[in-house]
């Protein structure tokens, strides 16, 4: 039987707890989640107290469904002991906090993964990366799917049209997105890093569906786009499918690629 941890209880790490546990031979051994009412119906044997109860209960894999803020606490406290797979790439932004998490899992021999999430192909980006000149990933979501990290700038009711939020590199709109773009840091990993991938976020009310639509130009060209229907919030079915796919090949295979 193959264990697991989870940090986050929301609407991603209930999804995932559910598909896990229905799962034969995987079960969540352990739940973290900081607000304590999101795990009121849960059996308490399973509830975490600390981060430090990961520990010493041979966990085959610890999962982070949180936010960006537990990639720099929470993950390189856990990559001491124990591999994980983090959903929040956009903490990698921080380059401090990529920086420490490489040097935790070579110190202790650990790894961490990064999910592809709701794109295809971040293999192919990743093999082929010296190919590309120029990236670009364009995200449009209706308002009320984006959450903006200094919400004194805006209002999402006040946004009746079609309108460009953040046009610039990815390392800047993670910080402004941290939660709406994991999608695009996955990208930047895996092809011309956080600085050189460009980013476009757009806020569209006539919107019924979240889309990603990357261009790729270079040596070769590649187009991509992908339309999902949001559900609990700001998350697309297809991205907790592929989540769940990506844990279960962590577990099958041991030596998995960071980008899988």
């Amino acid at each position: 039987m193959k264990k697991v941890g989870l940090i986050g209880f929301g609407r991603i790490g209930s999804s995932l707890y559910d598909k896990i546990n229905a799962t034969e031979d995987v079960r969540v051994s352990l739940v973290y989640e900081m607000v304590k009412e999101l795990t009121k119906d849960l059996d308490s044997k399973i509830i975490a107290e600390s981060p430090d109860d990961f520990f010493n209960q041979d966990l085959d894999l610890v999962i982070e469904a949180a936010d960006f803020r537990a990639v720099s606490t929470i993950a390189l406290k856990v990559l001491e002991e124990i591999d994980m797979l983090i959903l929040s790439a956009a903490g990698l932004a921080d380059e401090k906090v990529e920086q420490k998490l490489y040097q935790k899992t070579e110190q202790n021999k650990t790894k961490f993964y990064i999910p592809h999430g709701a794109l295809l192909g971040m293999d192919g980006f990743q093999d082929a990366r010296t190919a590309f000149d120029e990236i670009t990933i364009t995200t449009v979501k209706p308002p009320k799917n984006l959450d903006y990290r200094f919400q004194d700038k805006w209002r999402q009711e006040e946004i009746t049209e079609r309108t460009v939020l953040h046009d610039g590199n990815t390392r800047e709109v993670c910080k402004m997105f941290p939660r709406n773009v994991n999608a695009h840091a996955v990208l930047a990993i895996s092809s011309l890093g956080f600085d050189r991938t460009k980013s476009v976020i757009i806020a569209d009310p006539e919107s019924k569906l979240a889309s990603h639509h990357i261009v790729a130009k270079g040596g070769d060209s590649i187009t991509e786009i992908i339309q999902s229907s949001p559900i609990k919030g700001v998350t697309g079915e297809f991205t907790l499918l592929s989540v769940y796919g990506t844990i279960l090949r962590i577990l099958q295979d041991r030596k998995g690629l960071n980008i899988i």
